[in-house]
């Protein structure tokens, strides 16, 4: 499904878990502010936060768990171990020697043999022994004095001549011991008795490899399969191997003086008891639970299972992560070791992947969100703060979950289902009622839906046609989809709250755009200019959106300015051309000033004409003036006046001797008249502000309170004069309420 019934009444109960023992705490917070409300005409002041989204609120977040231990892991460098220096002096020891040319040959019955060969002769030799007693080369084989296998059908591949023994004894290939050994990407292969000692097979290795070290700058340092490292010398048949009929596998690390080629782990059980190991980097945590599980660690109850829980990025660590990508750049890292039941593995989904992960049962609802392992596992590539979580009972049984279900442990879940508890993230699209700021909530499973489908899901229609960008108030077309948009904020609108906008290219344009796709774009009527500049990319920073062929409005401009209540649509012309006069305007009756560029020639005359026009006032009761309110003439050009025209500041003043203050919803309108004025031309003034058709005049009525708060409808056809007559007004300022009148049916 795409989207999540929400049935508060359904919901089931959930009780806070308590935990009975306390022995780790870990308390953060991440706050997570409320989306902000746009500045909507007509919206309310503080709008409805949205009961069922969960996602944008800050929590205290404390998890409790008992660790049966900790451990710490950091990086160090190791200097050479006396299992490399006995390695060393082995192989020296071996070289210094002469090959003999003569040897004895222990057969399985044994009877000894004697032979006389050249090194280069040798294997041959070996092979002619073998062949003359008719045995099987997989099951019988030559052994060193050194208790190694010799393998006499390899060829050296460096040709180096091999040293001959004195003494070389025939036996069985199956009571041998299998090594596996790793040297960067190689592993070589090696058969030895259980008496052998590890130093013989390293320098058996050395000299097949013919690799030379040298002390201090580089030497070898040599780790089990679990990826402990060997220090000192012993026997084969002591090194871990998971059974008697497994391979030993054994690690070898070139390293450099003063490298950090290892990590440090301290079991730390107690205050007062800890132990340390030498660990490979690149040991996972799977080797590292069975290391304690071999370590005969003392707890209060036996022990099946070891989780590890990484305290500073708080989740459970993959037992197939290596220590060296958990410690990352750290200098050390600090790790809770749990048994199981402490963790709970629950299924996370997104979309359509589904991931297994192991948590701490103790651990809030809200903690997964806040993870972005857990979110780059199931491949969460958007905001968490845009996402909700929602409990799957079972398929048909979906529960959004509110604030007080996401600070409830994980644990709580697990009571209402006899499955895996199941939570799936839904992105949660924030869907704004333009006229009145309520929010609605409606999570989706994922992005693969069009902007129509999204509206389908909308319980509250009426007239409303558009859903609109949030950020750059574009209506987008019913086909868009929303993983091409990457929006979860949007406006839902209705058609009066919209305009189009078409832009149209100069005839000297140099790259030609299509014009299809300039034409009739459709904005929220709050969106500014700067939002046309950034909805229409192929604009670039030398060309500008020419008005009127004259003047270009500023980024912060709404194109509600440009609009009427008879005209929807607003056309610009772009243009390559910079014009240098930058004109400011302020008025004392507006929230906001007007801000354009124009040519210097530009008359005061036609600033005037501009500003009234986009302000909507009845331009014969108002003088643009200086800031001093200096009266210029109107036929006088900005480039005459003394003045710089880079900024040029200029003020919007009323002439007229009364101000008509009009409230209406959230919002006060201020209106200039004269004692003649009608109050239908103040009404009608007043709606095209709002940009309200004037044909609907017959819908509105203006409203005064009397001395007992008593709202009186007052009749249009009255002057301004009669109303103070009437009222006893003696103040300059009137004020009225619009109100829109209640349908009789």
């Amino acid at each position: 499904d795409d989207f999540v019934d929400f049935n508060a009444n359904s919901r089931p109960p959930l009780e806070r878990q308590q935990s009975l023992v306390v022995d780790t705490t870990v308390t953060s917070t991440n706050s997570i502010d409320w989306w902000q409300l746009a500045d909507l005409p007509n919206a309310p002041a503080e709008p409805m936060k949205p009961a069922n989204a969960s996602s944008n609120i800050a929590y205290e977040e404390t998890i409790h768990y008992t660790p049966i231990f900790k451990l710490k892991i950091k990086s160090i460098s190791l200097p050479p171990s006396a299992l490399f220096e006995g390695s060393q002096k082995q192989l020296e020891q071996l070289k210094s020697q002469s090959s003999n040319t003569r040897y004895t040959i222990t057969f399985k019955d044994g009877k000894q043999s004697k032979y006389h060969s050249r090194p280069e002769r040798l294997y041959t030799q070996l092979k002619k022994a073998f062949d003359e007693k008719k045995y099987e080369m997989n099951k019988i084989c030559f052994i060193d004095p050194s208790q190694v296998l010799l393998d006499f059908t390899k060829v050296n591949a460096n040709d180096s001549l091999p040293i001959i023994e004195s003494e070389y004894r025939i036996m069985e290939k199956d009571i041998l011991i299998h090594i596996i050994l790793g040297f960067e990407d190689n592993q070589l292969e090696y058969f030895a008795t259980t008496e052998a000692k590890l130093t013989s097979i390293l320098s058996r290795f050395i000299l097949d490899q013919q690799l030379k070290f040298t002390l201090p700058e580089n030497y070898f340092s040599v780790f089990d399969s679990l990826g402990r490292y060997i220090t000192e010398d012993c026997q084969i048949n002591t090194i871990y191997r998971s059974d008697e009929q497994s391979p030993i596998h054994i690690r070898i690390l070139q390293c450099k003086e003063v490298a950090n080629i290892c990590c440090e782990l301290t079991l730390i059980e107690s205050q007062d008891e800890t132990r340390n190991q030498n660990f490979n980097p690149i040991a996972t945590w799977k080797e590292i639970s069975l290391w304690l599980k071999l370590a005969d660690i003392k707890t209060e109850s036996p022990v099946d299972s070891l989780f590890f829980w990484n305290i500073e990025q708080k989740h459970i660590i993959d037992e197939n992560e290596t220590i060296s990508f958990t410690l990352g750049k750290a200098e050390s890292v600090s790790v809770d070791v749990l048994d199981r039941t402490s963790v709970i593995e629950i299924i996370l989904s997104y979309d359509k992947n589904i991931q297994n992960i192991r948590i701490l049962s103790s651990c809030p609802v809200h903690s997964i969100l806040n993870n972005t392992k857990y979110l780059e596992q199931v491949g969460l590539k958007i905001s968490p703060q845009e996402c909700t979580l929602v409990f799957v009972s079972n398929e048909s049984e979906k529960t959004i979950l509110e604030k007080t279900d996401m600070e409830s442990p994980i644990s709580n879940y697990a009571t209402l289902t006899d499955k895996p508890v199941h939570f799936q993230i839904s992105i949660l699209v924030q869907i704004i009622v333009y006229d009145s700021g309520k929010e609605m909530p409606i999570p989706i499973s994922h992005r693969n839906i069009t902007i129509k489908q999204l509206f389908d899901m909308i319980e509250i229609k009426d007239d409303y046609k558009y859903l609109a960008s949030y950020h750059t108030k574009i209506i987008f077309s019913e086909n868009t989809l929303l993983s091409m948009i990457n929006e979860t904020k949007f406006f839902l609108s209705k058609e009066r709250h919209t305009c189009l906008v078409s832009i149209k290219q100069t005839e000297s344009a140099l790259i030609e755009v299509n014009d299809e796709s300039m034409q009739n774009q459709r904005y929220l009527i709050i969106a500014t200019i700067d939002n046309v500049y950034i909805q229409n990319k192929f604009i670039d920073q030398n060309q500008y959106l020419v008005y009127n062929r004259d003047f270009i409005p500023s980024l912060k401009m709404p194109l509600s300015l440009f609009l009427s209540s008879e005209t929807s649509s607003i056309e610009f012309n772009l243009s390559y051309q910079k014009l240098p006069a930058n004109v400011i305007i302020t008025s004392d009756e507006q929230k906001s000033s007007i801000e354009f560029q124009c040519e210097p020639t530009m008359t005061f005359g036609r600033v005037h004409e501009i500003v009234c026009q986009l302000w909507k006032l009845n331009k014969q009761l108002y003088n643009v003036t200086l800031l001093d309110e200096s009266i210029i003439d109107q036929d006088e050009k900005l480039n005459e006046i003394g003045e710089a025209i880079e900024d040029l500041k200029l003020k919007l003043i009323s002439t007229a001797n009364v101000k008509c203050e009009i409230s209406h919803q959230n919002e006060t309108i201020t209106i200039s008249a004269t004692d003649d004025t009608s109050l239908s031309s103040i009404m009608k003034e007043v709606l095209e502000k709002l940009l309200i058709s004037v044909d609907d005049i017959e819908m509105f009525e203006f409203q005064m309170l009397d001395e007992q708060g008593s709202s009186i409808m007052i009749d249009l056809d009255s002057t301004v004069t009669e109303i103070r007559k009437d009222f006893d007004i003696t103040s300059d300022t009137l004020s009225f309420q619009l109100v829109k009148k209640e349908d009789e049916n």
